[in-house]
């Protein structure tokens, strides 16, 4: 079960209200922003307060006042900005459901005096289901702008451990423990969102000493547990895009002298779709591969492939299978196919079979 699915339950209203950012980036479509969450929250704290009586324009002064306390915004909110905040709290949208009704044709409420969009029911399935998203949760925990969201959702876990006891770990995802490249990934996660220049300072593993880099962030890459940053060097003669691995950064800072300049050549969405790894060049064009893997690790091959363009072309008698790829030909797909040894061999294309080969005798050499 993914978040996009978890969040249908009504056990992720106190999450998402108090985790604008980790909603925001990564769970809701673009329409549903920080400031609706604000303005939300504010109605329902409004409407859990039975000792007054809450018009239309009460309720919109109020959010119009949070949004000016934690924005900086100072425009009052709009009836129908107002409205679309009501319908989608009573919607099922984000699990809800929230029955606000009016009184006298004027005064807003809830018909359940106790209802509150941030109440945690504490059934068992709302309980299972909170509890797997907290471990995924808990892998976003690398960005700082989530700190404040961890000690709510340490909180949640407390909850949750009180009800049901304690339990053992049901999920361990893979990760690199004191990963040097952690501390920038928030940093560099801001700048590419508000395309900011950013000053880097890098040692590459074959450079000597650092180097004081411009860069125009383009993109943050995750691939096996490092990270990179997809940007363009400012003293690039031709438009390309240059691959800094995170944990050869020194520092990072924005520049605030070097105007943001975008590569028209570079889509963040659709660049790696032909890519495995991170290694690519912005004019590299993709080739067909064909790679025959032994009955023993067919099985294996098939349940995982290589990528999502991966085509069985042909099946063997003795189990064996031939499949194709349209990939860039770069270091990761090397190093794949080498992990499976004797298992998989290249058939095309010549020049990419000669290079595996060549590494499969240097490889040799070493056990004579």
């Amino acid at each position: 079960m993914d978040l996009r699915t978890l969040i249908k339950n009504r056990i992720f209203a106190k999450i998402i209200l108090l985790s604008p950012f980790l909603i925001q980036n990564f769970l809701l479509p673009m329409p549903l922003n920080r400031a609706t969450l604000i303005r939300i929250s504010t109605i329902d704290k409004c409407l859990q307060n039975h000792y007054r009586r809450w018009t239309i324009n009460d309720l919109i002064d109020a959010c119009t006042d949070a949004l000016a306390e934690y924005e900086g915004r100072s425009n009052p909110v709009s009836r129908r900005t107002f409205q679309n905040d009501l319908a989608l709290m009573r919607s099922d949208r984000l699990g809800y459901n929230a029955p606000i009704v009016v009184r006298d044709n004027k005064y807003y409420e809830y018909e359940d005096p106790d209802f509150s969009i941030t109440h945690l029911p504490l059934n068992d399935e709302g309980l299972d289901a909170l509890n797997s998203a907290l471990e995924i949760l808990r892998q976003l925990q690398g960005f700082p702008q989530l700190a404040s969201s961890i000690d709510t959702i340490s909180k949640l876990n407390e909850q949750i451990s009180r009800h049901t006891g304690a339990s053992v770990p049901a999920m361990d995802m893979e990760h690199v423990s004191g990963y040097k490249g952690a501390k920038f990934i928030g940093d560099i996660y801001d700048a590419v969102r508000k395309q900011h220049t950013i000053i880097i300072e890098y040692q590459s593993f074959k450079a000597r000493q650092s180097e004081a880099l411009v860069v125009y962030p383009y993109l943050l890459k995750e691939y096996r547990n490092r990270w990179f940053l997809i940007g363009e060097k400012s003293t690039n003669r031709a438009p390309q895009v240059n691959i800094f691995a995170l944990d050869r950064i020194q520092s990072v800072a924005i520049d605030k002298e070097t105007p943001f300049k975008k590569c028209v050549d570079f889509d963040p969405e659709h660049f790696f779709d032909d890519t495995i790894g991170v290694t690519k060049g912005i004019h590299d064009k993709a080739r067909r591969v064909v790679i025959k893997i032994d009955r023993q690790q067919a099985p294996y091959v098939e349940s995982k492939p290589f990528h999502k363009s991966q085509k069985i072309e042909q099946r063997f008698r003795d189990g064996s299978i031939q499949l194709s790829l349209k990939v860039i030909i770069n270091n990761e797909l090397e190093r794949l196919i080498l992990g499976y040894g004797g298992h998989a061999e290249v058939i095309a294309p010549p020049e990419f079979r000669a290079r595996i080969a060549e590494s499969v005798n240097i490889a040799a050499r070493h056990y004579r």
